[in-house]
């Protein structure tokens, strides 16, 4: 098996356009097969072209049950979730869920990172505009990071060796398209229990695919397909799609409370 090394990793970022912007970055190392130095060379690879990478960090460790008093109609059926184990969340930990990836953990324990207050889904950057970005998050305005991505010119989204289901983005399509986003409790590094804001079921993503697939760019690197999106016109094309369909984010499980309850609008706040 031959080795995806750092050179191709910045001649792939070149080939896309996308030195010197903003990439919310969605991976898989296992997609090259194998990367020479790992996470790092393709952490290393962005910063060196002069971007900002910005990475979905949650924590599902940190969930709790919602109080008898803050139970929402068409909530994606959460009311009765117990957790066997509870974390606190601390944001200068490197604590993150198994899911997120290689990619995120790595960032993690960098020291140039920021990463977000929200307890469940934060969201962390690196580079030069990671500050200005992460501070937009709060407990309520989970996407805060990606609104402020949508306002810039030159921001991207990433997809390195994963499909849509992995797009957190499509949630903000989901947001302004009208839909409340469902409420969850979390709790924070002190201990306290906050209310917080989150996305939907994402597992139907992928019938996404034909609206964004005129404007993507796309390549190989080794095994690993890339396709790199213009944020802005990502999150409208998606947006526009699901204000004329509303079902179509709906995943293969007709029983699926979460996207039943997203289809009808999300949460009666």
């Amino acid at each position: 098996m031959k080795s995806t090394t750092y050179t191709q990793i910045t001649s792939a970022i070149h080939e896309l356009g996308v030195e010197n912007s903003i990439v919310c970055i969605h991976s898989s190392l296992g997609s090259f097969g194998h990367l020479e130095g790992g996470a790092d060379t393709l952490i290393r690879g962005f910063l060196d072209s002069g971007c900002t990478i910005v990475v979905p960090t949650f924590t599902y460790e940190c969930q709790v049950q919602a109080p008898a008093g803050k139970r929402y109609l068409r909530n994606g059926c959460m009311d009765n979730y117990e957790p066997v184990y509870v974390e606190a969340f601390d944001r200068d930990s490197v604590m993150v869920s198994g899911d997120m990836g290689v990619v995120p953990a790595r960032i993690l324990e960098r020291k140039n990172r920021f990463r977000g207050i929200h307890p469940l889904n934060s969201f962390t950057g690196i580079g030069p505009l990671a500050e200005e970005l992460i501070e937009k998050q709060t407990y309520l305005n989970v996407y805060g990071p990606l609104k402020r991505m949508y306002e810039i010119a030159g921001a991207f989204i990433g997809l390195i060796g994963v499909d849509l289901t992995s797009a957190t983005a499509i949630h903000l399509a989901e947001e302004k398209a009208g839909r409340n986003l469902f409420r969850r409790w979390a709790m924070d590094r002190d201990g306290t229990h906050q209310e917080v804001a989150v996305g939907s079921c994402s597992e139907g993503f992928n019938t996404f695919a034909p609206y964004v697939r005129k404007i993507e760019r796309t390549t190989r690197v080794a095994e690993s397909k890339w396709r790199f999106i213009p944020f802005r016109d990502f999150i409208d094309v998606i947006t526009k799609a699901i204000v004329e369909n509303p079902v179509i984010t709906h995943c293969s499980n007709p029983d699926c409370s979460r996207c039943n309850d997203a289809v009808k609008g999300g949460p009666l706040l």
